[in-house]
């Protein structure tokens, strides 16, 4: 049995990694072309109102995190009748779901849109165009969740590559299209990437109603399920505002106090930081449903194992990228992008320990979902994450430094692992010590560690492409020598070549 999950583990991780690298030099190209074609303000313009129609999108989120939990727990369980019942069940609650986010996002959102965001007057319509396509957006995909949630349920990451690299493969002829429209830039990308998505929307239904017997769109009314779902909802809502405080919280705070251009700043650094929580996410997601379909089952120690390993192997497959990307962010971005916005480095090099830090938290979120009983785990751990756009509102007050986004973010990240472990004692019998000992003290010893040589390195060379590639080899390495040899126990070294020779095969 556990050969067999760590075949499809091997199996859908190499998949995902064929995905992420076809996605990550695409949209390196996209998001290089847009800038150009949009401009520095009409770029922010758009991440702006996109933050704005996701920021009000948190209750959709957490019914999202609950229909999947309930699919992959019935999938575990083995019982047909049972899953046809989630399925429907949660297409009935995302279907209500959309009906009041789309009157939140009409009303509190356009109500933002025109008293607080700091938008040029010439370009006010047209962001109320882009900010009613995003919302259309928004719902079709709050509609798409269940069948979402059962490709992966079900593991079929072959099919969830395929969707994804047709949608940057639309997203690439998009960008095309920008240098030949004589209208207006903004509004014709946002036209088109809703195109972009109704065409992959309707191939997952396709795909979908083909393939899995619950995939249908009819709704369902059980009283008792509704309660248990709505339930575990309720509980996942003060997560979802944590995640939109910081991520389109913080760029909602960054236009108030700084304006679009450092919007654009931001947006930058995220997309280019967004690279190597692709080598985590992949990893992460392959090995999600194992998680939970062995708390299911109540294989506990297995569970347990499966989380260490995710969190430590995600964090150092981005730790052997971060580095170099560290190092080299101002010459990887003047590559990138010729004229590199202000800003944009630093907000770059603090982003990078982001992604990595969410990458240890993240197995442990989907444990707590696995167990279901969340109130005490949101009120403790995201509690203390509701508390990052206040806290970042008072230190732009005092300091006025935008960077300091990405502080805050760290601190708050931190300090939300340790009591996510903590909760996890008794939810699912997690021993806090080993976590501490095994997880977080390994992953500071190995980073502080790899960052010595290269460091020097950067010092010693001049800027180039020299030194980009003697850090980048050196780096990668060294920092592999202190993965092996530091990093990993006895069993996770036999679990790595286990895992390396399924791929082989």
């Amino acid at each position: 049995m556990a050969s067999e999950d760590n075949k499809r583990i091997a199996k859908n991780t190499l998949l995902l990694y064929v995905r992420m690298f076809f996605t990550m030099l695409v949209g390196f190209y996209t998001s290089r072309v847009v800038l150009n074609a949009l401009g520095v303000v009409d770029y922010g313009i758009y991440n702006v109102v996109g933050g704005i129609v996701s920021t009000l999108s948190v209750l959709n989120g957490a019914m999202a995190g609950s229909t999947q939990r309930w699919i992959t727990i019935a999938l575990g369980k083995g019982n047909e009748a049972y899953l046809i019942k989630v399925f429907a069940v949660g297409m009935t609650a995302q279907v209500i779901i959309a009906g009041v986010v789309l009157l939140l996002i009409e009303f509190i959102g356009l109500w933002y849109l025109y008293a607080y965001a700091v938008i040029p007057a010439d370009r006010m319509e047209t962001a109320f165009w882009v900010f009613q396509i995003s919302t259309f957006t928004m719902i079709l995909n709050i509609i798409n969740v269940p069948f979402h949630g059962a490709i992966m349920a079900h593991e079929k990451m072959g099919a969830f590559a395929f969707f994804s690299i047709t949608d940057v493969v639309m997203k690439l002829v998009i960008c095309f299209a920008l240098f030949v429209t004589s209208f207006d830039k903004l509004l014709v990308y946002s036209l088109l990437l809703l195109l972009a998505f109704v065409i992959n929307f309707i191939c997952i239904q396709v795909y979908c109603h083909r393939k899995f017997i619950e995939a249908r769109l009819h709704l369902a009314w059980d009283k008792v399920m509704y309660k248990e779902m709505w339930g575990l909802a309720f509980w996942t809502i003060s997560g979802n505002l944590a995640y939109a405080g910081y991520t389109q919280g913080i760029t909602l705070l960054i236009n108030l106090f700084f304006g679009p251009a450092m919007n654009a700043a931001a947006g930058i650094a995220f997309q280019a930081t967004n690279i190597i929580n692709q080598f985590s996410a992949n990893f992460q997601i392959a090995l999600n449903p194992q998680i939970t379909k062995n708390y299911a089952q109540a294989r506990y120690q297995e569970m347990h194992q499966l989380m260490f390993r995710s969190s430590k192997f995600s964090y150092f497959l981005m730790l052997l990228f971060a580095i170099p990307l560290f190092y080299e962010s101002h010459f990887l971005l003047q590559l990138w992008l010729g004229n590199v916005p202000d800003h944009t480095v630093l907000f770059m090099r603090l982003g990078l320990f982001i992604p990595m830090l969410m990458a240890v938290r993240n197995p442990l979120v989907t444990a707590a979902m696995a167990n279901g009983n969340l109130k005490r785990y949101q009120f403790a751990v995201n509690g203390i994450m509701l508390l990052i756009c206040p806290i970042l509102y008072i230190v732009y007050k005092f300091w006025g430094i935008a960077e300091m986004s990405n502080v805050v973010l760290l601190a708050f990240l931190s300090l939300a692992i340790i009591v996510s472990a903590y909760m996890l004692k008794k939810m699912v019998y997690l021993n806090f010590q080993d976590f501490m000992s095994k997880v977080l003290l390994v992953i500071i010893k190995v980073t502080i560690l790899s960052f010595i040589i290269p460091g020097i390195l950067y010092f010693i060379v001049p800027e180039g492409w020299k030194r980009l590639f003697a850090l980048t080899i050196i780096s990668i390495c060294y920092t592999s020598a202190m993965i092996y040899c530091i990093g990993l126990d006895s069993n996770e070294r036999i679990f790595l070549q286990s895992f390396f020779k399924k791929i082989k095969k």
